[in-house]
């Protein structure tokens, strides 16, 4: 399965496993009781689990998981519910479990939750033989070398990050077991892998004291790491790494670094444990509720600050009405008096003690709130200084990225990275990890040509690709461009019409700008096969949908036989900006006011029309006018132009352009808390949310940089994307069918889903779904069941039914079939890509 996908899917699974662990080994210690003390479905319903968490393990690819889980199954097989387990089974069983549990704390971990000790455990479980060997035929002992391996790379990715809470003990560790790695392959005469060893231990010494020299060093260790990777799996390497196996048996035990995902060695010095005491670790999404509640803190002092201002006027009112009162008493008092006069006078002078204390508390109150604001401003400034940290953390890791890849696809490629030095949010930091990894495999698989291709084209060999993060104010740009043979709208269109994002008519009608921008459309690949780099459907829509979410977007731009060029634009930091707040209409926006570059009056002599389009004259430059409201999709009202008036607009820059646009008027300006406003408005680019003004009205955010983007005259009118069909997944296992879920929508499906037979036939009675994916064995009504309802419904018939079940002999797919079933597909093909591959077959006008 994509990693991607599995990390985001690996919660789910991890927390329902857990629970169907516990649940399994209940049962299977109740089995061994008396007959008469158990629950009279223990053995069905235990049989139920074990089924259910084989299949999520298969649909998710964990081989290993999905072997011992099967050999459970086996063997319960064999029993009658009158049944007692044997002592033995028992406790093979339950080691088995103790097994798939520490392979879901390595996988919490990050790191592959492979099981130990597999063959022996199969073989306890009564199931010889069913190990595979490893990919590409390497021996087990070059398996657990590699683990070795691994535990370096951990290493590294935990020095890399900021906040290793004992990094002198990180490092001796990682220096012990490569040097350990070093003394075993001299031994066995692997000269490569022992020089490739030490020179990994003197990286990672040069890493200890931090700073700048860690970064340089930590990409020095990356590119030997994969050196040392690629001379293990030789077959040189095997003697070497089961030597390295024992050589490392006799390192002491270490202990976990909080945090790090490696081990450190207990012996650390009194002088780096007393600089983790001097730090505290906080988790993110602690900090992230803190920078929230602070910035909820500034909106409430901008709401006190306005009633203060209330509070103000009615004291002004008062003193007319104190004013209107003395003028009363002094006519009475020419008048003559009289009865009125005495408690008239009484009440002023009350009124005017109560004024004057109310002057002092108002006083109080804004000297109080001043206070309050300085305190809070402060911890927001410290607070972003805590989440800023430089780029270099996500740039420095693709460098083995690239050498990976392109020594994967047989390119010469070289990387080049720069802006490393600029600090930007953590949180955008996070979550641009992923898209640049996959603009940077893009780039190398189908951007840069191979070096015949290369040289046929008069270019040099060695291919060139840069990656950059570009300051612009308070946005950056983060933009990935290669010099290969440049992006192809002919080809883009094709693919676009081949795999029904757009009919034939639609796509002839694009712009090559247009067309350009169809490979963020979800499912959009230009591959036909599906490979280790590319062909999956999934990649730049993720990127596009991450800049959306950050409040950002992403363009590109080509030059054929030259190259192509990916900008992703987005702020510096994700805390409260001030936002300028505009009226269209009856309707109030919020502009952040780092893309504003001014507000202006136009006259109706500076707008006119060039070439078909509007432009307005600013400072003698002739450019792009929009109405706003028309921008947004709110209908179009007649401006101030149009009955000779000025006419309010403002000037919106996003990097080197420039686009005015008409509003109405400027309301005010303040500072916003960006609020996201979920999935079902994802689709609308130049929303970046929603904020609440001191008021407690709730107005839009726009996204200046996405409104900039749609001006151009080569962007403007994009065809509409054909509708696509709805899928229903049915599955009572939660992680399958969150995976199932999740893989349909990466590929631009609709989704909805069930939990057994009678939820989803419910669905299909309530709203219209244009294919059905069950599961064959759930509870209420299983898959054929629902497949037989389903064909044998006058209106529902024809809906194309694919079963997705762990049943794989003949048999079984004979009866799906027979049943109604359009498809048959073994759980663990879902992760190979044989599910979109047989949706896509039978939803071919997709």
């Amino acid at each position: 399965m994509d990693a991607q996908l599995l990390r985001s899917i690996w919660p789910v699974f991890s927390a329902e496993t857990r629970e169907q662990i516990q649940a399994i080994g209940s049962k299977v210690l109740g089995l061994e009781g008396p007959v008469q003390e158990r629950e009279p479905d223990l053995l069905p319903s235990l049989k139920r689990l074990v089924h259910s968490l084989k299949g999520s393990a298969a649909s998710l690819g964990l081989d290993d998981i999905e072997q011992v889980v099967h050999a459970i199954e086996d063997g319960l097989a064999h029993f009658q519910p009158e049944d007692r387990l044997p002592r033995a089974v028992v406790e093979s069983m339950l080691r088995g479990l103790s097994a798939i549990e520490n392979a879901m704390a390595r996988g919490d971990a990050g790191q592959s939750p492979a099981v130990e000790g597999l063959g022996a455990l199969l073989s306890a479980l009564g199931r010889e033989g069913a190990v595979s060997a490893p990919a590409g035929g390497a021996s087990g002992a070059v398996s657990k070398g590699l683990d070795t391996l691994e535990s370096l790379e951990a290493a590294l990715g935990a020095l890399c990050s900021p906040d290793v809470p004992d990094r002198a003990a990180v490092v001796r560790t990682a220096v012990e077991r490569a040097r350990a790695l070093r003394q075993a392959a001299e031994s066995a005469g692997a000269e490569k892998v022992a020089s490739l060893a030490e020179a990994a231990a003197l990286g990672f010494t040069r890493m200890e004291p931090g700073g700048d020299a860690a970064g340089l060093a930590a990409s020095d260790v990356a590119g030997t790491l994969v050196d040392l990777r690629s001379a293990l799996e030789s077959s040189g390497g095997a003697g070497a790494v089961e030597r390295a196996v024992e050589a490392l048996r006799s390192v002491p035990p270490a202990s976990s670094a909080e945090g790090s995902g490696v081990q450190t060695m207990p012996g650390a010095s009194q002088e780096s444990r007393g600089a983790a005491d001097r730090t505290v670790r906080v988790s993110v999404k602690t900090l992230e509720s803190l920078a929230l509640q602070v910035e909820l803190l500034l909106s409430g002092r901008a709401q006190q600050t306005r009633r203060g201002d209330a509070h103000r006027a009615l004291m002004d009112g008062m003193h007319e009405v104190l004013l209107n009162l003395e003028r009363a008493s002094s006519q009475l008092v020419l008048a003559g008096g009289g009865p009125a006069l005495e408690p008239l006078r009484a009440g002023v002078t009350q009124m005017r003690a109560l004024q004057k204390r109310l002057l002092e508390l108002a006083r109080e109150s804004h000297r109080d709130g001043e206070q309050l604001s300085l305190v809070a401003q402060v911890a927001r400034d410290d607070l972003r200084d805590l989440r800023m940290v430089p780029a270099s953390q996500v740039l420095e890791p693709l460098r083995r990225t690239v050498r990976e890849v392109s020594a994967r696809l047989n390119k010469d490629v070289t990387l080049e990275l720069a802006g490393g030095d600029v600090r930007l949010d953590r949180r955008i930091l996070d979550a641009l990890k992923d898209p640049l990894l996959h603009l940077v495999r893009n780039a190398i698989d189908h951007g840069i040509e191979s070096t015949a291709e290369r040289r046929s084209a008069g270019k040099p060999e060695l291919g060139k690709l840069s990656v950059r993060v570009v300051p612009r104010g308070t946005r950056i740009a983060v933009v990935v461009e290669d010099d290969g043979g440049g992006l192809s709208p002919e080809r883009v269109r094709a693919t676009a019409v081949k795999r029904g994002l757009l009919t034939a008519d639609a796509a002839a009608k694009l712009s090559d700008a247009q067309a350009a921008r169809l490979v963020f459309q979800p499912g959009f690949s230009t591959r036909d096969q599906v490979t280790a780099t590319s062909g999956r459907g999934v990649g730049l829509d993720v990127v596009q949908a991450t800049a959306q979410r950050l409040q950002g977007s992403v363009d590109v731009d080509y030059t054929p036989g030259q190259g192509t060029r990916f900008t992703v634009d987005l702020p510096l930091t994700l805390a409260a900006a001030l936002g300028l707040l505009v009226r269209t209409g009856t309707t109030v926006s919020a502009i952040p006011s780092d893309s504003v570059n001014r507000v202006l009056r136009l006259a109706p002599d500076d707008v006119g029309t060039v070439a078909g389009r509007v432009v307005a004259r600013v400072d003698g430059e002739q450019l792009t006018f929009l109405s706003l409201a028309e921008a947004i999709g709110l209908p179009r009202l007649p401006l101030a132009l149009d009955s000779g008036k000025l006419q309010n607009a403002a000037l919106l820059t996003v990097g080197d352009e420039r686009v005015v646009f008409a509003i109405d008027e400027v309301v005010g300006q303040q500072e916003i808390v960006v609020r996201s406003l979920g999935r079902h408005v994802a689709g609308v680019r130049h929303l970046a949310g929603a904020a609440v003004l001191d008021d407690g009205r709730v107005v839009p955010v726009l996204n200046a940089t996405e409104l900039v983007r749609a001006a151009r005259p080569e962007t403007r009118s994009v065809g509409t994307r054909a509708a696509r069909p709805r899928i229903l997944v049915c599955d009572d296992a939660l992680t399958t069918r969150f995976a199932m879920k999740s893989l349909l929508e990466i590929a631009g499906y609709p989704v909805v889903t069930a939990a057994d037979g009678e939820e989803a036939w419910g669905v299909l009675e309530r709203s219209s779904c244009q294919l059905v994916v069950s599961d064959w064995q759930m509870p209420r009504l299983d898959g054929v069941g629902l497949a037989r309802r389903i064909k044998a419904h006058p209106t529902l018939n024809r809906t194309p039914i694919i079963l997705v079940t762990s049943l794989d002999s003949p048999e079984d797919r004979a009866a799906g079939l027979e049943a109604g079933a359009d498809g048959y597909l073994v759980k663990r093909e879902v992760e190979r890509g044989k599910l979109l591959e047989l949706v896509r077959q039978l939803l071919p006008a997709s």
